[in-house]
C-alpha cells in the first residue's frame, strides 16, 4: 500500500491541520493560499504541526500526484512541480518569500 496521508506528522491530533490540507490546496481555494499565512505563523500549537507537516513533505517527498489529488482534490501534473509548489507556500509562509504563491 502507497503513502496516505495519516502518515503526516500532527494528522492525528490535529483537525485543523487535515482542515488545512483539504482546504487550502482544494483547487476552489488554492490561489488563495495568503489567506491561511496568520493562522500558520501564529505561536501556536496548531502552527508548529503545520510547519512540521510541510517540512515532513519537503524533506520525505512521500506523496505522489495521484495521493496527493484524492487528498486535495488538485491534480499536479509531475510530483516535482507537486513539492515545487509545496516549497513555494513553505517559504511563503516561513521564509522570505513576499509574493504569494499561484498554483501550477
Amino acid at each position: 500500500m502507497g503513502w496516505t496521508a495519516w502518515e503526516i506528522p500532527g494528522w492525528h491530533d490535529d483537525q485543523k491541520l487535515r482542515d488545512f490540507y483539504k482546504n487550502a490546496f482544494h483547487p476552489e481555494l488554492i490561489n488563495d493560499i495568503d489567506m491561511f499565512k496568520a493562522s500558520a505563523t501564529r505561536d501556536t500549537d496548531h502552527a508548529r504541526r503545520l510547519r512540521a507537516s510541510l517540512e515532513y513533505l519537503l524533506e520525505q517527498r512521500p506523496a505522489s500526484v495521484k495521493a496527493w489529488s484524492s487528498l486535495t482534490r488538485y491534480p499536479f501534473e509531475s510530483e516535482d512541480e507537486l513539492y515545487r509548489y509545496l516549497g513555494e507556500v513553505y517559504e511563503f509562509f516561513y521564509g522570505d518569500r513576499s509574493d504569494m504563491p499561484i498554483a501550477p
